[in-house]
């Protein structure tokens, strides 16, 4: 038996609204004020970010995006535990796909941050589409696990949800974790290796703010053993949020150490040739960050030498790149 009502076709046999104490509101109710406090501040930050790039491109928009189901999400949610909008299946399906956005729009833009350093197009293309398929992979399984469930189609539905619930929580926990870790891995391989040393701030800082990070992830499966699964469902704009003002954090981190003078000398284990009564090595890596775009222009420029260690066999060398803007 369905019925109609303005919050959509609920089936009224099966659905039914959890019970809800006065913990489970002032919770809430604390979570969604924290949310909208913090949020105001993410949200000057993506204005910020906007107002400084010259053109609006997949990065801001990803931004203002993930801004966006966000505070859906909030709002929506904590309408819900109000008994302000009723259980229906217009209802969780909204709300989980402002879930799955939240998650897909937030590992895109820390792949973003990954193929800052990728100069192949290819393993650009490869890394967001395997991502996103993943992601979106698992997002699928969870409509056609999550829905069911809560519309209490089963009890079958009810068990496979309470497992798999907790086990793709943790899949993003790890993809998560292995995003940072390759762009520390990329980061001394692209930059620091070519003695790049101004962008060691970097990697320190992403391996201090990644436990920030993956401890939102784990507030949410800890969160999961709340009784009122629509209480615990209160901290994901909260941990999304934080995750998303990390990220423009290392954005704008990125471009702040690239936009700094120094370290126009490097150190180069590159092969050298003399010429000329100078050592001069040819090929060598140039790289620039443009703020607008936050993609990388590796450059080849050619490169002289000042000075020679022979015993370590390690060239101190000025690169002569040109300044070419992003593209």
């Amino acid at each position: 038996m369905v019925k109609f009502s303005f919050a959509g076709p609920s089936l009224v046999l099966n659905t039914r609204r959890e019970q809800v104490h006065a913990s489970d509101i002032i919770i809430a109710t604390l979570t969604f004020g924290w949310t909208c406090g913090f949020g105001h501040f993410v949200l000057w930050h993506v204005i910020k970010q906007t107002q400084r790039t010259e053109k609006f491109n997949l990065y801001i928009f990803m931004c203002w995006a993930e801004y966006a189901v966000c505070a859906i999400f909030a709002v929506i949610c904590w309408l819900h535990i109000l008994g302000v909008i009723p259980p229906s299946f217009i209802f969780f399906f909204s709300i989980l796909t402002c879930w799955a956005l939240q998650v897909q729009f937030l590992l895109q833009i820390i792949v973003n941050r990954l193929c800052i350093l990728q100069r192949n197009n290819q393993k650009r293309i490869l890394l967001k589409a395997g991502v996103a398929t993943l992601i979106t992979a698992v997002n699928i399984t969870v409509y056609c696990i999550w829905v069911p469930a809560r519309l209490n189609i089963s009890a079958k539905y009810i068990a496979i949800n309470a497992v798999w619930d907790r086990c793709e929580k943790s899949i993003y926990l790890i993809v998560d974790g292995l995003l940072n870790y390759y762009f520390v891995r990329t980061t001394c391989a692209s930059l620091l290796s070519l003695g790049l040393t101004k962008y060691d701030s970097l990697v320190r800082f992403n391996k201090r703010i990644i436990f920030i990070s993956l401890s939102m992830d784990v507030l949410i499966i800890a969160m999961m053993s709340y009784p009122n699964d629509f209480v615990y469902m209160q901290f994901h704009p909260v941990a999304y949020l934080v995750k998303l003002n990390i990220e423009m954090a290392m954005s704008d981190l990125m471009v702040r150490i690239a936009a700094e003078g120094k370290d126009n000398v490097f150190r180069s284990k590159h092969h050298a040739d003399q010429k000329d009564g100078k050592f001069v090595v040819l090929e060598q890596t140039a790289v620039k960050i443009g703020y607008d775009t936050r993609k990388v222009k590796h450059e080849f420029s050619t490169c002289d030498i000042y000075g020679m260690d022979s015993h370590h066999h390690l060239y101190t060398a000025t690169v002569s790149a040109k300044n070419n803007s992003t593209t």
